[in-house]
């Protein structure tokens, strides 16, 4: 039950229109503000749900777009990453290409050292069997003839 709007009335107007004028007044008053009420309630109401839609859908707006950013952003970020990724992969076969060319180059130079020094083993033993060889043939020659 709402209470009533007015609970008394001036001395005056009471004066002017007596008591029960005044009763009926006040109750012809508490009735139009009360039918009042309810249809200031109900628009308030109806304002209240409309601005909470539209803010509602505001919000959802706003977070949809933030999410989009969000996502953009992480692709971005990620595409860099891969891009940086690549980049240092790529850098890193390159120095393992460059190392590896220079260990077997100094492999090459090396053996080639080893074969060198391999060839003049062979030269100078070579030399002494061919000298042996020379020296039993004449030593053998004048065994014969004896």
């Amino acid at each position: 039950m709402t209470m009533p709007m007015f609970h008394r009335m001036p001395r005056k107007f009471e004066e002017v229109i007596g008591s029960q004028g005044v009763d009926e007044f006040v109750g012809f008053m508490n009735t139009a503000f009360a039918a009042n009420k309810e249809n200031i309630v109900e628009i308030v109401s109806e304002r209240f749900e409309r601005r909470l839609s539209e803010e509602i859908h505001a919000f959802r707006s706003d977070i949809k777009t933030e999410i989009a950013d969000l996502r953009a952003e992480f692709k971005s970020d990620l595409s860099e990453l891969r891009s940086e990724f690549k980049s240092e992969i790529a850098e890193l076969r390159a120095d393992f290409k460059m190392e590896l060319k220079q260990e077997i180059s100094d492999l090459r130079s090396e053996m080639n050292e080893k074969f060198a020094e391999v060839y003049k083993l062979i030269s100078s033993q070579t030399k002494w069997v061919f000298g042996a060889v020379v020296a039993l043939t004449g030593i053998f020659s004048i065994i014969v003839k004896l």
